[in-house]
This record gives structure tokens, C-alpha cells and sequence, in this order.
């Protein structure tokens, strides 16, 4: 998959593992044990040995029971990681995998990826490149894939131009990147001046800065300039309807994040008498969907946008923790001092 021989797996010698259990959904009852059993991997399955595994947004909103899929309790959070394929549960594609270096999502039932292994289905694994860090691997899912899948999901419903309110985050920058290098012309609709600037440096064409109250009218003659029939929402809420408002007739709003701007509401005639529709989109369905040989295609656009295009890296910086330094972790979660995907648990040996 990436013209690299894989390197042969070494499965796990001990028959536990070390991990986090969260054992209340309130943000905090993390518990670090030692002894876990490794999980055994079924068929179509792959164990993976966690080398780094982030800490991103979705990831609080799961602590906190936020996150719409609570699992039964105790669990290990975790809803992606970088790693190894150390065992294959059988199956052609698990067998192809093992020795791979992969990023992939948690499985939706069971446990997460802050764990030194987590077994996942084949389908939600993607190669990651030889030349690729661990550490910058580990959002791949969450950032590139996702910025490649978002504007394949626009594009699918005809859009020439796709309006997004995702601001200067790590999935942002990608997608303006991604926008760029695939010729598809994007607005980006921000709420800050400091991040309309940071998108422009990016080499984005198309910024607004909304807190400069543009009107309804602004907007709407802004989408019809550019040809705007979709809109990515990264943060629904007081602004959902302005931006159902700004659609032509047909058009379809995206949502994406769980980031709410307060209470959300629209005009149901802009559904009814307009035609157009709003709908959630979630990038594990958009995998399944897709199948695994457009999943990797993605992924390896993605990892050649960070190879090639500095803009399209992830920040440095950060925190790497191991999984015994949780409570550093959410102190610094809870308090705000890194961004998104910036700190991440460490698992290499």
C-alpha cells in the first residue's frame, strides 16, 4: 500500500496491557491500570499496537458523555491512534495489514485507542506512510481524511463552490489546503480577525470575517458570486439560519462538528418552499460507504498535502504524555492551553 515492506509483527509477549478507563461519563474519572487484557482480535479485525494516540475535542466531548455514543462503562476512550499491525483476526484485507504502520478510528462498540493495543476493524485502518511520524499520523483521520471526504460529499452533491465555518483548527487549515490543491473554490466564514488571517496565509482566497456583522443580504450575494450550494457546519447555532438564509434554491447545509454556538434554530420553509435540506455527515460512515480502497486514497492525498505543502502540516509543539500522566493531560484539556489534537498520548517503547 505504501511500496514499503512491512517490518514483521511482533505480537504481544504479556497477556495484558496497560490503559485509561473512564469510569463515569464526567469529564474526569479517568483511572490508569496496568493489568487490562489485550484484546483478541475476531475475523476482519487487526490488533494494533498504539504508538500515539490523541487527544482532540471529540475526545472531551466523550469524557463527558457529550459525544452521543456512550459504551458501557468501564471503557477506554480513545477515538484514533497511530500504531502497528501486530496481529491479523483473519480475513484477506487483516492479513494484508499486519506489519503495516496504519492510523485508525476505535471501534464504535467496546474500547478506544488510549490503550497500549486497541483491536479495530480492517475498514477504519489507513496506511501511514514510511515517512510520516507517529505523533503527526495520529490526527490523520480527524484532519486529512476528513478534509478529503467533507469535499467529496459536497462535490457528490453537485457543488462548484462550498461555504465552511471551520476556523483556524488543524481540520480547518486542511481543508483549505485541500480546497486549493483540488481546485475547488471555498469560502471560509470565520468569527474572529486573528483567524481570517491565519486561513489567508494559508493561501486561502475566500475569508469573512462574520463578527463584522455581514448581513443576510451580504451573505446571499456572496454565495451566488462564487457559485456556493453547500455549506460545511462545523458549529451550529445561532447562525444556522443566516447561512440556510444564504443558500440558492436546492442547496444543502453539512453538519459535521458537535461544537454548538448556543441554541439552534432555522425556518422550516427554507426546507419546504426552497427544497433545501440539512443533514449530519460523520466520517466513519462516509469510510464504510466509500470502501477501503477510497478511504486509502484519501489518506495518502493527505500524507503527500503534509509532505509537500508546509501549510498543510499540523503545528508542532505540543504535549507528549505517557498514559500514567492523564492528569497533566486534562489539566491542561480543562484549562485550555493547547489546541486540538496537540497533545497525545505516547506509547512507544
Amino acid at each position: 500500500m505504501s511500496g514499503v515492506i512491512p517490518a514483521m509483527p511482533v505480537p504481544p509477549k504479556q497477556p495484558t496491557m496497560k490503559a485509561l478507563e473512564l469510569r463515569a461519563y464526567d469529564g474526569i474519572s479517568l483511572v490508569f491500570v496496568s493489568n487490562k487484557p489485550i484484546p483478541v482480535p475476531g475475523h476482519g479485525e487487526v490488533l494494533v499496537r498504539v504508538q500515539s494516540a490523541p487527544i482532540t475535542v471529540h475526545d472531551v466531548l466523550f469524557l463527558q458523555g457529550r459525544y452521543g455514543a456512550n459504551r458501557q462503562l468501564p471503557v477506554v476512550p480513545g477515538l484514533e491512534c497511530a500504531g502497528v499491525v501486530v496481529q491479523s483476526g483473519g480475513g484477506l484485507l487483516a492479513r494484508a495489514l499486519l506489519g503495516r504502520r496504519v492510523v485508525c478510528g476505535a471501534p464504535e462498540r467496546g474500547d478506544g485507542t488510549w490503550a497500549e493495543y486497541v483491536c479495530v476493524p480492517t475498514w477504519r485502518c489507513v496506511p501511514l506512510r514510511s515517512f510520516m511520524p507517529y505523533d503527526q499520523g495520529a490526527t490523520l483521520l480527524s484532519t486529512g481524511v476528513a478534509a478529503y471526504a467533507l469535499i467529496e460529499a459536497a462535490r457528490a452533491k453537485g457543488a462548484r463552490a462550498i461555504a465552511n465555518t471551520t476556523t483556524n483548527t488543524p481540520l480547518g487549515r486542511m481543508l483549505a489546503v485541500c480546497a486549493e490543491r483540488r481546485g475547488v473554490p471555498m469560502l471560509h466564514l470565520v468569527e474572529h480577525a486573528a483567524d481570517a488571517a491565519a486561513l489567508k496565509s494559508l493561501g486561502a482566497r475566500h475569508v469573512v470575517d462574520l463578527s463584522t456583522n455581514v448581513s443576510d443580504g451580504q451573505l446571499q450575494a456572496l454565495f451566488q458570486a462564487l457559485g456556493v450550494s453547500v455549506v460545511l457546519d462545523s458549529r451550529p447555532g445561532e447562525r444556522t439560519q443566516q447561512l440556510l438564509q444564504a443558500l440558492p434554491t436546492g442547496g444543502s447545509l453539512m453538519v459535521y462538528g458537535q461544537r454548538s454556538e448556543g441554541f439552534c434554530s432555522f425556518d422550516p420553509s427554507e426546507l419546504v418552499r426552497h427544497n433545501k435540506s440539512i443533514e449530519g455527515f460523520r466520517l466513519l460512515d462516509w469510510m464504510r460507504r466509500a470502501g477501503f480502497a477510497r478511504s486509502v486514497q484519501a489518506a495518502l492525498f493527505a500524507q503527500k498535502l503534509w509532505s509537500f505543502d508546509s501549510k498543510a502540516s499540523t503545528p508542532g509543539g505540543g504535549a507528549r504524555l505517557p498514559l500514567d500522566s492523564y492528569h497533566q493531560a486534562l489539566d491542561l484539556l480543562y484549562r485550555g492551553r493547547i489546541t486540538d489534537g496537540q497533545i497525545q498520548f505516547s506509547l512507544s517503547s
